[in-house]
């Protein structure tokens, strides 16, 4: 490896995209042994600086130039995926693995782009075949993890995020999945959260979910007061109680559930002050919230829709007998 080559693997591993630019584009208009170096840095460094669409206008004309180099089909398929372009990305990633079934990296990726198309069981087999070729890596336990997650099975997903963390303990991508599925206290995930924040503070994802948790706790409070406020007008007979606000209660309570100690109370609160609604309208909403806590996100919402359609059903049937 020649010196500019080595010059822009520091640069890249130091994550200096800019610089590493600055020596890359110059370099890969030269005809020589070090072009598809360049033009490979060069895509990374858009990719690491979120380009992409300029990062898939480079990988255009690196093919142009290498048609038969496996890694500019990859680094495609990846730009393609990061674009949410799924679909295209699936094709090239398939196209890649039927000249190159036996990379670890290509397979992982497919597992990835199939998990953003809900597609968990062929997930699950690419994660399967990328561990097969490499058992130990970090990040294809993580997609395994996530993966699982998505599967239904939470306990065995937040078993891996462990064993990744045991052995890479500021493993990133392992904090930022123990922090969203590894429990299902929306207050715990917010310290994890800040705390990843505190050592990354330019982490996009990061951002996102802290500020997603803290709009939780700002807007909530906010809802259940105008249900509170409702609930005391109908009680002081300030207004007529519409039956429509039973269904708005069960709207919000997809909402609401994400932190029990703040839904039970509020539903208990809203049942005392709306004493003649029927129980068989309340009881599905602390359930879910219980569920969610102890459970997890996709066991709790399967036992939600069915203890609702059970509850339909009886009210129905309750209405056919009366006829």
């Amino acid at each position: 490896m020649n010196e500019t080559i080595q010059k822009l693997n520091v640069l890249y591993s130091l994550e200096r995209y800019e610089e590493c630019l600055h020596v890359s584009i110059p370099l890969s208009a030269t005809q020589g042994e070090e072009q598809a170096d360049a033009y490979r840095y060069t895509i990374m460094a858009m990719i690491g600086l979120e380009r992409f669409d300029e990062a898939l206008q480079w990988v255009h004309k690196a093919l142009e130039y290498f048609p038969q180099e496996p890694y500019f089909f990859y680094l495609k398929a990846f730009v393609l995926f990061s674009l949410e372009r799924h679909q295209e990305a699936l094709l090239e990633i398939q196209t890649l693995l039927s000249l190159e079934p036996n990379n670890a990296s290509f397979h992982h990726l497919h597992a990835q782009i199939l998990t953003a198309l809900s597609l968990h069981v062929k997930a699950k087999r690419a994660i399967d075949k990328a561990l097969l070729i490499q058992s130990n890596h970090a990040d294809y336990l993580c997609t395994l993890a996530l993966i699982t997650y998505n599967l239904g099975n939470t306990p065995i997903a937040c078993e891996i995020i462990a064993s990744v963390l045991s052995q890479e303990p500021n493993h990133p991508y392992a904090l930022h999945l123990q922090s969203s599925i590894g429990t299902s206290s929306l207050h715990a995930q917010g310290v994890m959260l800040k705390n990843m924040l505190f050592q990354n503070p330019f982490d996009k994802n990061t951002k996102e979910g802290y500020e997603r948790i803290r709009r939780y706790y700002a807007l909530s409070p906010v809802l259940m007061g105008v249900f509170i406020l409702y609930a005391l007008g109908a009680r002081w007979e300030m207004w007529e109680k519409g039956e429509e606000i039973g269904t708005a209660l069960l709207i919000f309570s997809t909402y609401a559930w994400h932190d029990w100690r703040l839904s039970i109370p509020f539903f208990a609160v809203m049942f005392t002050l709306l004493g003649e609604t029927s129980f068989a309208q309340w009881y599905i909403v602390p359930i879910a919230a219980v569920l969610y806590y102890f459970i997890g996100r996709i066991t709790g919402q399967v036992i939600m829709v069915l203890l609702t359609t059970i509850h339909k059903i009886i009210h129905r049937g309750k209405k056919w007998l009366n006829r």
